[in-house]
C-alpha cells in the first residue's frame, strides 16, 4: 500500500529575454502534509515514521521562520529536506 502524506515541491524555471537581457525565474507550488497528533491517531509501524517525519519537517519549517523573523545570524536551514529545497525562496542565499 502506497501513501499519499507527504509534501509535495513543484519548481517551475522560467527564462525571458534574448542574448544579454535575459531573465531568470522560478516558481514554487508546495503541498505540505498536515501535522498529526500521533498519540490521538493510534498510528503504528510505517505510517508511525511517516507521521513522525512529516511532524519533523513542519517543526523545522517553523524553526526556519522564527529565525528569519529574529533575523538570527545562523538560520537552519538544513534541519530537513524540506527547508534546505526551500531555502532559495525562504530567504537564503
Amino acid at each position: 500500500e502506497h501513501s499519499s502524506r507527504s509534501h509535495m515541491i513543484l519548481r517551475v524555471e522560467v527564462t525571458s529575454g534574448v542574448g544579454e537581457a535575459k531573465s531568470k525565474g522560478s516558481l514554487y507550488l508546495v503541498d505540505l502534509a498536515g501535522s498529526e497528533r500521533v498519540r490521538k491517531s493510534e498510528v503504528e509501524g510505517k505510517a508511525l515514521k511517516e507521521a513522525q517525519h512529516i511532524n519533523k519537517s513542519l517543526s523545522a519549517l517553523g524553526n526556519v521562520m522564527e529565525a528569519l523573523d529574529r533575523k538570527a545570524s545562523h538560520v537552519p536551514y538544513r534541519d530537513s529536506k524540506l527547508t534546505y529545497l526551500l531555502q532559495n525562496s525562504l530567504g537564503g542565499n
